[in-house]
């Protein structure tokens, strides 16, 4: 055996244990070599391919285009790299197409130019490289918000505090005087702001958390998980005589329960919380399947709002206008929106003043059995 014949074999060796496709290409575009793994990428055995167009391999609406760039290299061959900062797709037998990273090398030889294609599947990395852009987004996105809320966070916690400031300075003038009404009066307005900041603090770190704070997916069943989110509002439903409608099918999901018994609660509670005066809170929860998805509805007949406010009724610290003082800090809405943003759900709102007001959501569904 030859020495030229041992660094043959080797090389061959060498290129079918590549894990890229390897072709060896003619100036005239037909195949003359391809490795083990073209054959697995492209779907066409090796024999196939050996004495047809490159061509073949390339997108139906680019084949013209790509003959006349091959014909452009063979005048001025060079180590080139194509794919790189741009993408460029390659088709396979079955039609499918994806992105390719090619490496070209030609090699002049007695019979003329051959040109080694050295191929990547991009695919993998491209999928990564889109979901690291979309975790970028949504990581701006989160910031934006986290900036905002903030903000008006810091805004909304100087109230309580400049109270109870003023009910210190009240207090002490008070006991200096001895005036014991007026003492319990101080202490009862300090102890009552005391309490909204602490929920108002407790709001934040709850909203922050569905922002930044780790999700335990898991798959889930609507039904059960909908009547554990409203057991735990059983007190309140039953304190304000509560009107409660439910009509939930048997359907699976993936989310973070207790997230989802958040988002739940805040909108059931909500509408309790804005029922008609004098009257019993009216709340239905429904869900159809539709399109792989569960289309999830909380409907009240409660004082609504003018669907104008709609557009920042999840913004943090929203408040409608409203000549009746409502409880609850005006970030529980938007704790429900960052806990649908997280989880990629849909969430929408509609309303009328009088006429109650229409939450809903669009959930991924992993299956809906049969019944």
């Amino acid at each position: 055996m030859s020495a030229e014949t041992i660094i043959y074999d080797r090389y061959r060796v060498m290129v079918e244990a590549s894990p890229a496709a390897i072709l060896i290409v003619g100036a005239d575009g037909l195949v003359r070599y391809a490795n083990h793994e073209t054959e697995r990428l492209f779907g066409y055995a090796c024999e196939e391919l050996i004495g047809r167009s490159v061509d073949l391999l390339t997108p139906a609406v680019i084949r013209r285009r790509h003959a006349a760039f091959r014909k452009l290299y063979c005048a001025e061959p060079s180590r080139r790299m194509m794919g790189v900062g741009h993408e460029i797709k390659a088709r396979r037998r079955d039609g499918g197409e994806f992105p390719v990273e090619i490496g070209l090398a030609p090699l002049i030889t007695e019979r003329g130019l051959l040109i080694t294609a050295t191929i990547l599947d991009m695919s993998e990395r491209r999928e990564v490289e889109r979901a690291l852009a979309a975790s970028v987004e949504e990581l701006e996105r989160a910031n934006e918000r986290l900036v905002q809320f903030a903000y008006v966070a810091s805004l909304d916690l100087q109230q309580p505090l400049a109270e109870i400031a003023a009910q210190a300075t009240r207090l002490e003038a008070a006991m200096a005087a001895g005036v014991c009404a007026e003492i319990m009066q101080a202490s009862a307005h300090m102890r009552h702001a005391a309490v909204r900041a602490r929920k108002l603090v407790e709001d934040l770190l709850t909203y922050a958390r569905t922002i930044y704070g780790d999700q335990q997916l898991e798959v889930l069943e609507l039904r059960e998980e909908v009547q554990f989110s409203l057991a735990a509002l059983a007190q309140s439903i039953a304190a304000g005589e509560t009107r409660l409608e439910v009509d939930i099918p048997a359907a699976a999901f993936v989310g973070d329960r207790a997230q989802f018994a958040c988002l739940m609660q805040n909108i059931v509670a909500n509408a309790i919380k804005y029922r008609k005066p004098g009257r019993p809170a009216e709340v239905t929860i429904a869900a159809e399947l539709e399109e792989g998805a569960i289309h999830l509805s909380i409907v009240d007949k409660g004082v609504g709002f003018e669907q104008d406010f709609a557009q920042r009724i999840f913004e943090p610290f929203s408040r409608r206008k409203s000549d009746v003082e409502y409880a609850g800090t005006g970030i529980e809405l938007a704790i429900c929106k960052s806990i649908a943003d997280r989880h990629g759900w849909e969430i929408a709102v509609e309303s009328r003043p009088g006429e109650g007001a229409a939450f809903r959501f669009a959930i991924p569904t992993l299956f809906a059995p049969s019944l």
